[in-house]
């Protein structure tokens, strides 16, 4: 084999596996990976239609973003996904100054009891939920006597 016939193989074999790579980060979630719109919230009191009030929870890499574009709200979080259990903790806003410092700023306990994340049906500062049903078109997530039910966007 000529050492111009090796170089094309090797330049070849490394085209190949740069192609099949991007830039984009890999699904580390699975099904769960993704932008997530939600469609009802129902509790005791009964189901609440929520879809044209165009509620979003975002889920890429240890990452959620909650964007509430009716009143213009963004939130962030960790979470952890382990068996058919969710949860969602260090919870943060952007600050006033984050584009220009690249900052946000933790949520507290008192923003969070003031109704800041009611949209999504979160009341508490680490929100756990029970996964009852997660698909690549639907998510079912339930704690205590809420029922959060989402289709994939």
């Amino acid at each position: 084999m000529s050492r111009r016939t090796i170089l094309s193989t090797l330049v070849a074999t490394l085209l190949v596996a740069l192609s099949q790579t991007s830039c984009d980060k890999l699904p580390a979630n699975g099904d769960l990976d993704g932008m997530w719109q939600l469609l009802t919230i129902e509790t005791p009191d009964g189901l609440r239609q929520v879809k044209q009030e165009r509620v979003y929870l975002s889920i890429q890499l240890q990452l959620a973003q909650w964007t509430d574009y009716t009143r213009g709200t963004l939130f962030y979080s960790h979470f952890a996904h382990r068996g058919d259990s969710l949860f969602f903790f260090d919870f943060a806003k952007p600050s006033d100054h984050s584009l220009e410092s690249n900052n946000d700023e933790w949520i507290s306990t008192d923003e969070m009891t003031s109704g800041i994340l009611d949209a999504w049906g979160i009341h508490t500062l680490d929100a756990r939920y029970h996964i009852l049903q997660l698909s690549g078109e639907n998510l079912v997530l339930e704690k205590t006597d809420t029922i959060l039910r989402f289709r994939i966007f």
